[in-house]
């Protein structure tokens, strides 16, 4: 089975958006766009989310809120998502997992798995 890389990818959606995202996506694969073997076709990214922080009138942080795919709002998502390369901003490694802990550790919740990653 191949390996998994945790990264944060931003995507150009509609006209001008560039909207971000953070997941698992396949060693292979990131490795293929970033060396542009792979320039057109849809890549996976999966266990889908991301942080949004929402901030007071004078600028300063109130409270940071998890979106996941498969969960509350998004339930009807599985947790994959396929996104064009052509369509790709930006892609960078991260380490999504200790991310996630040091929410669930500042909200003091439980995370519960998303789909896990298919090949």
């Amino acid at each position: 089975m191949s390996e998994t890389i945790w990264v944060k990818i931003e995507t150009t959606k509609g006209n001008d958006d560039v909207w971000s995202f953070k997941g698992l996506m396949w060693q292979r694969d990131f490795e293929k766009i970033t060396s542009n073997e792979q320039r057109d076709g849809y890549f996976q990214l999966n266990k889908v989310y991301w942080i949004s922080t929402v901030y007071d009138d004078s600028g300063n942080s109130e409270e940071e809120k998890l979106y996941q795919y498969g969960k509350g709002k998004l339930e009807a998502f599985r947790g994959d998502l396929y996104l064009k390369v052509e369509h790709l901003v930006s892609i960078a490694p991260i380490d999504g997992a200790s991310e996630l802990e040091r929410y669930q550790k500042r909200q003091n919740s439980p995370l519960r798995a998303v789909t896990p990653i298919r090949s």
